[in-house]
């Protein structure tokens, strides 16, 4: 049995919407593609100023690089905030999320009661591990992070295991 007692904070949450943003393996590197594709087009819409000054396709150029940088590094934050505010519950009392054998029990506190809930691993839609979390998703958008620094009984190297032997292919290591 593996257990981790965690608290959100808003670090915590900036990192996992990033992710969900540019999920996958190599979701960092993702990132970094959108910026630099953005300054790309950026640089074609310099080029293209001076040699068509009033065209068109300057313009896309110029718009879509702008957009590609604002959503690989704003939307992230912003959604971050705005999440932070509406799970304060959550965050102000947190989760107790046990791994046994079979499945999944998670304990949210709020401030005038307690909910357990208990879910098969078969029923779990992934799970990822990054530098710092685990993330396992119960739907395609929502998911609970397990932070490495908040393990109560076990080890994130136990949770891996566990998680690799339980749903194989659903379970992704991601650099």
């Amino acid at each position: 049995m593996i257990e981790v007692k965690t608290k959100y904070d808003l670090d915590t949450h900036k990192e996992f919407l990033r992710f969900l943003f540019f999920r996958g393996r190599f979701y960092r590197y993702k990132q970094i593609a959108f910026t630099i594709m953005g300054i790309l087009l950026l640089l074609l819409w310099f080029l293209f100023y001076f040699i068509i000054p009033e065209g068109f396709v300057a313009l896309i150029f110029m718009w879509i690089g702008i957009i590609l940088i604002l959503w690989a590094h704003m939307v992230p934050a912003l959604l971050s905030w705005q999440n932070a505010r509406e799970a304060s519950k959550i965050k102000q009392s947190g989760l107790e999320i046990v791994f046994g054998e079979d499945r999944i029990s998670i304990t949210t506190a709020g401030e005038s009661a307690e909910d357990t809930s208990a879910l098969p691993y078969e029923k779990v839609f992934g799970a990822y591990e990054t530098k710092n979390d685990f993330y396992i998703f119960i739907t395609r958008a929502h998911a609970f992070i397990v932070s490495k620094k908040d393990f109560v009984k076990g080890v994130p190297g136990d949770l891996r295991t566990l998680l690799k032997t339980k749903m194989k292919k659903n379970f992704v290591l991601c650099k």
